[in-house]
């Protein structure tokens, strides 16, 4: 099932340029399956989710969240499969994800070597996040490999992720599981059990 688990929208992320509508069709063409919409620092809806999902049944619309953390918000976390506003509320790392294991979501550490202070502090706190993004659209030279080295030493797995902000962002990165996703929180199972393949394949 081709996904893609790192999404921003122009309803709620300033920093996109395309709609939701947009990039559903967009997705739709690319043959995606299933889309995580994460926006920055806010989640939708549920009456935003299944509104968008009646305009687009060829596709599973699932909800999330990215979370800037740190003192300079450079730390980015996803969460998959919420749309729960607690998280939003959560200081640090460690609370989050702790929450997201209680409610049974996906915990992503978004481009992690994406700027230079790094590594990145979630890495080496109490709690550690369930994967690592590997490749996206905002990842600069290098930072795959420091990502991937660090996913080793620590134990997780890897995924690739569009980090859409436009049209052009579609069909860069992605994931393919092997087994459809019927619910936001089948995921989980996926990446854990590594019954996914990152694309493009790295080396």
């Amino acid at each position: 099932m081709k996904v893609e688990l790192h999404l921003h929208t122009s309803r709620h992320s300033d920093c996109a340029v395309a709609t939701p509508h947009e990039l559903m069709r967009r997705l739709v063409e690319c043959g995606y399956e299933a889309v995580y919409i994460t926006e920055h620092d806010e989640t939708w809806d549920d009456w935003e989710i299944t509104d968008l999902q009646a305009h687009f049944p060829e596709i599973r619309i699932f909800p999330g969240v990215e979370i800037a953390l740190g003192d300079d918000r450079s730390q980015h976390l996803l969460v998959l499969g919420t749309s729960d506003r607690d998280y939003l509320r959560l200081p640090t790392a460690d609370e989050i994800i702790r929450l997201a294991r209680e409610q049974n979501h996906l915990t992503v550490l978004a481009h992690p070597y994406r700027w230079p202070a790094s590594p990145p502090e979630i890495l080496s706190g109490p709690t550690l996040p369930d994967a690592v993004e590997f490749r996206t659209n905002n990842t600069p030279p290098g930072a795959d490999a420091e990502a991937a080295r660090a996913a080793v030493r620590l134990g997780l797995p890897t995924v690739n992720a569009g980090d859409v902000h436009s049209l052009e962002m579609v069909n860069r990165f992605w994931i393919e599981t092997f087994e459809p996703l019927a619910a936001a929180d089948d995921i989980i199972s996926a990446i854990r059990s590594r019954a996914y393949r990152n694309c493009p394949e790295g080396p």
